[in-house]
C-alpha cells in the first residue's frame, strides 16, 4: 500500500495557479494525473478552514491527484486570494467558489470541507445539488439541513487533513470518492 501511494504521489502535477471572479482573483493550488485530470474520476476541491489556505491540503492533493483533479483554492480572503469588499459570509464564499467551478468548467465536483469550509462546502451542497456529487467533512460543523448528498464525517478534528501523515485518511476518502 505504502508503495502504491508514493507511485500515486510521484505521479500528480502539483501546481498553482488564479483564476478570476467577481471578487478578483481565486488562488488555487491544484495536482493532476499525467493525463491531465479531465478524462479521469469526478474532480476534488478542497475548501479549507479559517485561518488557512489552500496549500493546506498539498500532502492531500499529491496522493489523490494521482487519477483526478483536485483544486484546493484560497477562499477570498485568504492567502493569495483577493478579499471582497465588505463583510464576507459563508454565503459570499460559497458564491465565490459556485463561480470557481463554473470558471473551470467542472460538471461534477466532490467536495472536502474542513472546519469552516465544511459550511462552505454545506452552502454550494445546497446552492448546486446537481453538480456537487459527495461531501467529505472533517470538523464539528453541522450543516443547516442534510445534504442531499452522500457524506462522510471523516474526523471531529478539522486539522486531520492538514498534517502528517495524510494517507490514512486519504485513504478513507479515496474508498468513500471510488463507491
Amino acid at each position: 500500500m505504502a508503495a502504491k501511494i508514493r507511485k500515486a504521489a510521484a505521479a500528480a502535477s502539483l501546481r498553482r495557479m488564479y483564476v478570476d471572479c467577481r471578487y478578483g482573483q481565486l488562488h488555487l493550488n491544484t495536482a493532476f494525473p499525467p493525463s491531465g485530470g479531465f478524462d479521469e474520476r469526478t474532480a476534488l476541491l478542497f475548501l479549507h478552514a479559517e485561518g488557512g489556505s489552500g496549500g493546506d491540503f498539498r500532502g492531500c492533493a499529491a496522493i489523490l491527484g494521482a487519477d483526478r483533479a483536485v483544486y484546493a483554492p484560497d477562499l477570498p480572503g485568504c492567502g493569495a486570494s483577493d478579499a471582497p469588499a465588505g463583510r464576507m459570509t459563508i454565503a459570499i464564499l460559497a458564491a465565490a467558489i459556485a463561480e470557481l467551478v463554473d470558471q473551470l468548467r467542472l460538471r461534477a465536483v466532490d467536495l472536502v470541507g474542513c472546519g469552516s469550509g465544511a459550511l462552505v462546502a454545506f452552502e454550494l451542497a445546497a446552492l448546486r445539488p446537481r453538480e456537487i456529487r459527495r461531501l467529505v467533512i472533517a470538523g464539528n460543523q453541522q450543516p443547516a439541513a442534510a445534504p442531499a448528498q452522500p457524506m462522510l464525517h471523516l474526523a471531529e478534528d478539522s486539522a486531520a487533513l492538514t498534517r502528517e501523515p495524510v494517507a490514512p485518511q486519504v485513504a478513507r476518502i479515496r474508498e468513500f470518492l471510488d463507491r
